[in-house]
């Protein structure tokens, strides 16, 4: 038994940010605005999910299955960063002079997987495993800078597999076996 599964989403973002830098503060006049960044995105995400039941001789049950799916996570602005000026006579800066872009992209993700599930021998085991592989473009990741968070944006790469299994040979005596690999890239 062969069976096909999916679905799509359409997500509209609209975003607004009013822009203050994050912490420097003109005496008499508050934190200066820099303005008001508006932005907007339309994506189309889905996933679709193949499955297969074959009647196995060497399984009691098994589960064969494939999926795609693509996501997205919307992009946002970054607090601006701290100003330089002089006030009564003071040059007030960033104590990191580190600079950061006002806004970062999108997040996508690309995400491949096949597996299987099964039960065996009368059903004392069940055997499962599976392989992944996710392809993010615009992987956002945040970091502290000057007090506040900055996202920013990298591709990224993870791939791994998965093994799992239980066996019970006589009721009360129960075994259970759980493995992983995992192998993560940022680009």
């Amino acid at each position: 038994d062969v069976k096909l599964t999916g679905g799509l989403r359409f997500t509209d973002d609209s975003k607004r940010f009013d822009e203050y830098p994050s912490w420097t503060l003109v005496i008499g006049k508050g934190y200066p605005s820099q303005g008001t960044l508006d932005q907007e995105w339309k994506e189309v995400t889905g996933r679709a999910n193949v499955t297969w039941t074959p009647k196995l001789d060497f399984t009691d049950q098994s589960l064969f299955y494939a999926s795609y799916a693509h996501g997205y996570k919307g992009g946002g602005a970054n607090p601006p960063g701290v100003i330089p000026i002089i006030n009564a006579g003071v040059y007030v800066n960033s104590p990191s002079n580190q600079t950061h872009p006002l806004t970062f992209e999108p997040e996508f993700n690309d995400a491949f997987e096949v597996g299987t599930k099964n039960t065996l021998f009368d059903g004392q085991m069940t055997l499962n495993g599976d392989v992944f592989f996710y392809n993010y473009q615009n992987y956002q990741i945040s970091q502290i800078v000057d007090r506040t968070s900055v996202n920013l944006n990298f591709n990224a790469t993870v791939k791994g597999a998965e093994l799992e299994s239980t066996w019970e040979p006589v009721p009360g005596l129960r075994f259970n076996l759980a493995a992983g690999y995992e192998n993560a890239t940022l680009d």
